[in-house]
């Protein structure tokens, strides 16, 4: 087994045998064992550079504004309907890697938004997350990328929408739909982004949803050093422990800074 299985595995027995020696009044065999020491790795943080994200949102974004009558062969999307749909879904795609690049959230608080909780008034452009991690609510600012992303999908999303399509339950309103008009899930996001990542050619080829996010902390504290409380509220951390680390993702920072030395 790895360190990482063996460490999980001791601290599983652990736990185990601390409850029955609590609960049954027993003795606790893993009492004497002695502290077992593992190899701890160096942390591997997954984020884009702004290159980076800028090529795969670019990937996206071509296929968002692609028209009909570009000469491009795609004989499954030649109807009207097919070419709307094909476009939204792309500027949906957009909109949602954007909210998690610019906004920090995760893909389950993302599929979960509702149209009213962004809000384009002046001065306070923001998005709300009302069902963030813990049932914590809070709010981040839209920046002026996210605020355009959004503003091009809502005015695509009605080709989302069919006659055929059922009414939300009671009036909710979900900001990302499927082909189909209602919410769309996880996994379609999930599908979705490794096959922008395929087609945008970027060297990092195993980006998951939440390194989309990792690249938000990042690049905010990049852009804003030793903001950690902020960056905890605008990522919905009770501990700041959880956001320290994006304080040292930087490869480059910390090497620059200890040529300084």
């Amino acid at each position: 087994m790895a360190d990482s299985s063996r460490k999980n595995h001791l601290a599983v027995l652990r736990s185990f045998y601390q409850t029955v020696s609590r609960r049954m009044k027993l003795p606790d065999p893993m009492a004497d064992l002695d502290e077992v020491r593992f190899h701890q790795r160096a942390p591997k943080r997954s984020y884009l550079t702004k290159r980076e994200a800028d090529i795969l949102l670019s990937a996206v974004d071509k296929q968002a504004t692609k028209e009909p009558n570009d000469g491009t062969p795609a004989p499954s999307v030649r109807e009207p309907r097919r070419w709307a749909l094909a476009a939204a879904l792309a500027a949906r795609d957009h909109a949602a890697f954007s909210t998690m690049i610019y906004a920090g959230l995760r893909i389950e608080e993302t599929t979960a938004l509702l149209v009213e909780d962004l809000s384009f008034g002046r001065d306070e452009e923001e998005v709300r997350v009302a069902r963030g991690k813990g049932n914590k609510e809070r709010v981040v600012p839209m920046s002026p990328k996210l605020k355009r992303s959004l503003r091009r999908y809502l005015a695509e999303r009605e080709a989302l929408l069919s006659p055929e399509s059922a009414p939300p339950p009671e009036g909710v309103t979900y900001l990302f739909l499927n082909e189909k008009g209602l919410r769309v899930s996880e996994n379609t996001l999930r599908r979705r982004l490794y096959s922008w990542v395929r087609k945008s050619g970027i060297k990092k080829q195993d980006v998951k949803p939440h390194d989309l996010r990792r690249t938000f902390g990042t690049w905010f504290l990049q852009a804003n050093p030793g903001h950690v409380r902020e960056l905890a509220e605008l990522m919905g951390h009770s501990d700041l422990s959880q956001v320290m680390k994006y304080a040292l993702s930087d490869e480059q920072r910390a090497r620059a800074g200890v040529a300084r030395l």
